[in-house]
């Protein structure tokens, strides 16, 4: 096949998977009232974590498998693994707090910004650029906290919404690190989702899962599982092997905008003109950080599976 179907296949691939993942917030308010936010994050990690957690067995074998666990990289492991589990529970939260456009919005665009940050702690460096993209973002989240219009602005929701971000950039870094340590990146993402679903049934234990029970829960509980975890991460995967990182970066974006979109239209969310203004400062901070990503990797000339998968250890 020649080079350029191959890259627009690949292309198509992860903004599948972009699309996919931007159904997660709308997705929870149709599953039964009675489902808690921790029984649905519980849900999803149960049924999709443990599809990655087997298609990493697959592909890897046992033996790799056990390479998170060694003396080096138990602890990083540990930690992308709690993180992943509380990222689930907070976002969850986060987009009941506070509606799916906001909610969503909150925690994917502060989400590169604390990541940058936590680099640090494994002596990555930001740059004047990052900083810059920083800034366009932390703007954008602040127009979306200015009331009016009917739009939700819960301080409760806002709160979850930053501890999701702050999860998020946790498996992220933990992620790279392991990476850096030699583990195989498939070996990252099956560890990471499909042991998570041990820690956040625990939590959950107590609550009600009558709901998964019904059709409706029962719906919701698969395509949040397959539909929107384990499915487009397998695309995104996929497409990254034929997709440059700049690419893939701009056409992640899909994500952010499905979640506004379905938020704002489907599910008649209020917004206002501030809400919008931050929406589309968001998306361009988002967009000037995945170029910075680009132009990181580029200068370390690393190779595009490695470098993609250690910038998108991720789960909208």
């Amino acid at each position: 096949m020649p080079a350029a179907p191959v890259r627009q296949y690949g292309t198509a691939l992860v903004l599948a998977a972009a699309l996919l993942w931007g159904t997660t917030g709308a997705t929870q308010t149709l599953a039964p009232s009675s489902a808690s936010a921790l029984t649905v994050a519980a849900a999803r990690l149960c049924v999709g974590g443990l599809i990655l957690l087997g298609w990493a067995l697959i592909r890897s074998g046992p033996a790799r498998m056990t390479s998170c666990w060694t003396r080096s990289t138990w602890a990083l492991t540990a930690a992308g693994v709690s993180s992943v589990a509380a990222y689930q529970a907070l976002f969850f939260s986060a987009v009941r707090g506070t509606g799916v456009a906001t909610g969503t919005l909150i925690a994917i665009g502060s989400a590169p910004v604390i990541t940058g940050l936590l680099g640090l702690t494994i002596k990555e460096r930001v740059s004047r650029s990052w900083a810059m993209a920083t800034a366009v973002t932390v703007i954008g989240l602040a127009m979306l906290l200015v009331p009016g219009g009917g739009a939700v602005v819960r301080p409760s929701g806002i709160l979850y919404a930053l501890g999701a971000a702050a999860a998020y950039s946790t498996y992220t870094v933990a992620g790279r690190a392991l990476l850096a340590r030699g583990v195989d990146e498939q070996v990252v993402v099956g560890a990471f989702f499909g042991l998570a679903c041990v820690p956040i049934v625990a939590v959950s234990a107590r609550d009600d899962i009558s709901w998964l029970l019904t059709w409706d829960g029962v719906v919701v509980a698969l395509w949040l599982g397959l539909g929107a975890t384990a499915v487009p991460y397998l695309l995104w995967i996929r497409g990254l092997r034929t997709t440059a990182v700049s690419s893939a970066t701009a056409v992640g974006l899909a994500e952010p905008l499905t979640a506004t979109a379905l938020g704002i239209f489907l599910l008649g969310e209020g917004f206002t003109a501030w809400t919008i203004a931050g929406m589309i400062a968001i998306v361009v901070g988002l967009a000037l950080i995945g170029r910075d990503s680009t132009l990181n990797v580029s200068h370390r000339q690393t190779s595009l599976p490695g470098a993609a998968v250690s910038n998108y250890v991720r789960s909208p």
